[in-house]
């Protein structure tokens, strides 16, 4: 016959842990608590410290300013605006340099739109040239010197069915105009 040993579970009970373990145990579990939540509260705060918006006084470098309001309301043609603004991301920032085209709706409100082809992203030169559509209304349009296609004073494709130029929407505050650079507005319509 077989020898079998059975053990209850009388006899094998957990150690005891003395009162000193136990309050050394949950203060550690504490502070490794109240660190995690410092942790993650510190990154919030530096968080919208570093991305604050143009109501806190202090503008991000991707938000750039173009000009007062009634100044750029007044212009009758396309207007090309240089800009110099700093394109950030999470670890590094550097300076750019670029340019927009600014006109005014009849509605008077601004139209800013990217200079990128939207066939390849060549950059669009203006050209004013008669030859250079078939309306030969004087107009300024634009000109892809890659690819050939063509867009007109208000950005609408003319000849190949593209896009529209991406737009930019004002930022308006008092009687300044800004556009965030980071944020074009892809537009769908031809």
């Amino acid at each position: 016959m077989v020898n079998v040993e059975v053990f209850y579970m009388s006899d094998h009970l957990p150690d005891k842990i003395s009162r000193r373990a136990f309050l050394g145990s949950s203060a550690k579990l504490a502070v490794g608590i109240a660190g995690l939540l410092a942790g993650t509260t510190g990154l919030f705060v530096y968080g919208a410290h570093k991305h604050r918006g143009l109501g806190s006084g202090a503008r991000p470098g991707h938000i750039v300013e173009l000009g007062e309001l009634e100044w750029l309301r007044s212009l009758n043609t396309v207007k090309r605006m240089n800009y110099e603004a700093v394109y950030e991301d999470a670890w590094n920032s550097k300076p750019v340099k670029g340019f927009v085209f600014v006109t005014t709706e009849a509605d008077g409100s601004v139209l800013i739109m990217s200079p990128a082809c939207t066939h390849l992203g060549c950059t669009i030169a203006p050209s004013t040239d008669v030859g250079f559509h078939e309306a030969k209304d004087g107009q300024l349009y634009f000109q892809c010197p890659c690819h050939g296609a063509q867009f007109d004073h208000r950005g609408h494709s003319i000849n190949l069915g593209l896009n529209r130029l991406d737009l930019y929407e004002p930022i308006i505050e008092g009687s300044t105009v800004y556009f965030d650079m980071m944020k074009p507005i892809r537009q769908t319509e031809a």
